[in-house]
């Protein structure tokens, strides 16, 4: 186990049994440094960890005067020299790791793009997507999103600050089952690929619908009962027969080609609301909308689709990747509000936002390769996951706007 991984699950401490999922990609991420097309040193104020900040605050010489006064003291971050932090150099390196290794670096440094989500008993490690070669190796992974399992461990330390309760350990077993049951629906090559999306995302509403009764119900409520519907749902959504009866029930949703482009540029439109993460990302998002939906007839646009289709066809396990990364990502975080119906949305939303950004690309290009779907698939990743406040704005957006309902999605998808 690498130091990396020992300083994310030493967080945790409290005798009890963790289990950890650890990302089959993982450990092959090696940072680029210097080469890298697009810094994570660029874009936003770097925080820094309590521990971080005690040691710089206790380096000497030159280089101690200018930790000082390259730190904002009331905001614990990094000052910034234009959009950059002040401590990357010309060459493109960190000057902190230059002068006092690895281990003189903040936690967010030295662990990024690594992350681990928690959830109580059971912690992920996984990669974000937000970084240039992480995505190249999310979307590149032949294990197709697959998890290494650690044995559960003791650990005695730190206590909790909140304890897992009984009826969350019962809505974790729910939500693992679910999302199992979406990665199955996004591997079955033998359904359309948009289609899979629309199954996936009806998927979360029927779950949602029914898990809304149990709670409503309260607790504690018939686990045997609780587990059959559970149990016959995925059955519902696995079994040979579904992908017909679901394509049958799409044909009577289906709209014209006008009005799905209209709906289409309603949701990238919403995307230009966001706060602005990367340089010139609004601009980019306003020429991308203009050169869709404005300069081109509908007719042209249902060419150019069309065109992207046939193009982007051999990238098929990178767009399966891309949309089990969201799920991986989003769908077991339901427990703390249980909202998994909007975390569904979330991944539909990501997948379709990204994969028309790559439209654009094409549309200037007249090409389309692996290293455009990475530049769209962590460029869309830097400006709604690195940012709390648009994440938020997104999800209140698909949870309270009606072009976010079940058919006016079905209707953008399919």
């Amino acid at each position: 186990m690498t130091s990396i991984l020992r300083c994310l699950f030493s967080s945790r401490r409290k005798d009890t049994e963790m289990k950890y999922h650890i990302q089959a990609c993982f450990n092959q991420f090696i940072c680029t440094g210097a080469e890298c097309e697009d810094t994570c040193c660029k874009g936003w104020h770097i925080p820094i960890d309590p521990k971080s900040y005690r040691k710089y605050l206790q380096v000497k010489g030159a280089f101690g005067g200018r930790l000082f006064w390259g730190i904002k003291h009331k905001d614990r971050c990094f000052r910034m020299k234009g959009r950059a932090c002040a401590f990357l150099n010309k060459e493109g390196f960190c000057d902190i790791y230059k002068e006092l290794g690895r281990k003189g670096m903040c936690k967010s440094c030295r662990e990024y793009p690594r992350h681990r989500e928690d959830y109580g008993s059971l912690q992920e490690v996984m990669l974000s997507l937000s970084c240039p070669e992480a995505a190249r190796l999310i979307l590149t992974d032949q294990t197709q999103g697959m998890w290494k399992e650690k044995e559960r461990i003791v650990i005695a330390k730190r206590q909790r600050k909140k304890e897992w309760d009984e009826p969350a350990a019962d809505l974790m077993e729910d939500l693992e089952e679910l999302r199992r049951t979406m990665v199955c629906l996004i591997k079955d090559r033998s359904v359309e690929w948009r289609q899979r999306l629309a199954m996936l995302l009806a998927l979360a509403h029927d779950f949602q619908r029914h898990w809304n009764k149990i709670r409503k119900a309260g607790y504690p409520y018939s686990e045997q009962r609780r587990r059959q519907w559970g149990k016959k749902l995925s059955r519902r959504y696995l079994s040979r027969t579904a992908a017909g009866r679901f394509a049958r029930r799409l044909e009577q949703l289906r709209c014209s080609e006008a009005e799905r482009e209209i709906r289409m540029a309603a949701w990238m439109r919403l995307v230009q609301e966001m706060e602005p993460v990367l340089a010139g990302w609004w601009y980019h998002s306003d020429r991308m909308c203009n050169s869709l939906y404005h300069q081109r007839s509908i007719k042209e646009y249902q060419v150019l689709c069309r065109q992207f289709e046939e193009e982007a066809a051999g990238l098929e396990q990178e767009w399966e990747n891309l949309a089990m990364y969201f799920v991986n990502t989003y769908i077991l975080g339901a427990v703390y509000d249980g909202d998994v119906y909007g975390k569904a949305k979330l991944a539909v939303f990501g997948t379709f936002v990204i994969r028309e950004w790559c439209l654009f690309r094409y549309g200037v290009k007249g090409r389309f390769d692996r290293a455009e779907l990475v530049k769209a698939a962590y460029r869309y990743s830097r400006e709604t996951e690195n940012s709390e406040r648009n994440l938020d704005f997104l999800e209140e957006q698909l949870t309270q706007n009606p072009l976010f309902g079940l058919e006016e999605m079905l209707k953008v998808i399919i």
